[in-house]
Order: structure tokens, then sequence, then C-alpha cells
């Protein structure tokens, strides 16, 4: 019998999208310091000239907002560059620092669940780096993580989605299964400009190409047929591909 059941109400990662922080650093944060540096010109100017002179300021006021506004656009793409190193070199650790323990509790209450159908598990695989968990965006900071788990107990197996719900399911109801790591897509080469770009597109397509790769299975179910464990690491695909192969040809037994 299949059953779907909510295990997880999920970590609330607050991650900014690539394309938040590039209007963030090369359009919102130089035109408020155009605009403060604007007007501070423009009151020092104007308390300080005659009246003839104010209609002159007016346009004195305009080529200094956009002067100031590209001075302030040229050290942002530097900026740009040194939050992907930061982000790809130590972000990505400090995130698994802070939400480990807050990601051992939902794995933990995912096994308790499983304990209730009365069967150890015999097999388990997850992954312990919020990174890679299963996510879903929410809004421009606003990212929600679900545990990426798979497990067989000698009857039935046991697998997550990217909104906090768990499948448990037997062999009897499983169609197909099959495993892939996508990684294409990725851009290289070019001047330094096409470089911030291609980091950009590069940064979107490893998160398409993690979401894309792992273990998958149909199952005998209409209103969500297809599951994934969310993984590129192919000793895991092959593990679990392994697995339902001895199922199948009775290598594998399976408990009453």
């Amino acid at each position: 019998m299949i059953v779907i059941e909510k295990v997880s109400d999920g970590i609330n990662i607050k991650q900014a999208t690539d394309k938040y922080i590039a209007c963030l650093l090369f359009f919102k944060i130089p035109v408020i310091c155009a605009s403060l540096l604007t007007f501070l010109g423009f009151l020092a100017v104007l308390f300080g000239s005659e009246r003839n002179a104010h209609g002159s300021i007016i346009t004195s006021a305009i080529g200094m907002f956009v002067t100031t506004y590209f001075i302030c656009l040229l050290p942002f793409p530097i900026f740009w560059l040194l939050r992907m190193v930061y982000y790809n070199l130590i972000g990505g650790r400090l995130l698994n620092k802070k939400y480990s323990a807050i990601l051992n509790v939902e794995y933990s209450k995912i096994k308790q669940k499983i304990e209730t159908y009365q069967k150890p598990i015999i097999y388990a695989d997850y992954s312990l780096a919020i990174l890679q968990c299963r996510t879903t965006r929410l809004g421009w900071s606003k990212v929600m993580a679900y545990p990426n788990f798979i497990a067989f107990n000698g009857r039935d197996f046991f697998m997550t989605d990217n909104i906090g719900r768990m499948v448990k399911f037997n062999w009897d109801d499983v169609r197909q299964w099959s495993h892939g790591t996508q990684t294409g897509g990725m851009l290289y080469g070019g001047t330094p400009s096409q470089g911030i770009n291609n980091e950009i597109a590069n940064s979107q397509q490893r998160v398409k190409n993690a979401e894309a790769s792992g273990f998958f299975v149909t199952i005998r179910d209409v209103n969500q047929p297809k599951w994934q464990f969310e993984t590129s690491d192919q000793a895991l695909q092959n593990k679990w591909m392994e697995i339902f192969r001895q199922v199948k040809d009775g290598t594998l037994k399976l408990q009453a």
C-alpha cells in the first residue's frame, strides 16, 4: 500500500537569488550612493550660489548623479566575484555548520516515523549538507530545505520530496527505476565581463544539474508517480540500482 504523509516542515534558509544580488550590486546600491552624494552636493551648491544660477544647478546635479553612479558601479563586479569565491569556498561550509543540528533532528523524525512500521531500517542514505537537500524557493530571500532521504526496511521503501512529504511503497508498487547525473550547460571563457555573466549563469546551472541528478523511482500512484533521491554521488546511485535489482531477482528476500 502506498502511503504519502507530511514528515517535515522544512528549514528556512535565507538565501538571495543571483538575480536579486545582481540587481542589488549593479543597480540598487549604486543608485542609492549616487543619489545621496548628488543630494549633498546639490545642497552645497544651492546654498552657496546666487539665485540666478539656480537653473544651471539642476543640470549640474543630473551630471553629478550620472558620474557618481558610474564611479560607484566600477568596484561592484569585483565584489560579485569575491562573493562567488566566498560562497563556493566558505559559505557552503558555514551554512552546513549552522544548520547541521536542525537537519539531524529532521532526519531523526523521519527514522522514527519509519520505525512505526515495525521493521528496522536495513539501508538508508541521506545528505547531511543543507545545500544538498531538496529545496523550494518561496521568495527572493526565502528557500525551504527539506530532508533528502531514501531507505529500505526489508519490506517497504521510503523516499522524500521537495515539499517535506515522505512516500512509503512496496515492491508491487514499483513501475521502474533509473539513475543519472546531469553535468552540462556550463559556460567558460570570454572577456572578464563575460566571465562574470558566465559565473552567474553557471551558478544557476549547477542548481539545475543537481536537481536533475539522482536515483529515480516511478510508482503506481496517480497523483505523484515519480520520486527522486537527489544526489550526484555515482556510488550512491549504483548502490540503490543494485538494491532494486537484487529485490527483483530475489537475491534480497522481502520480509513478510
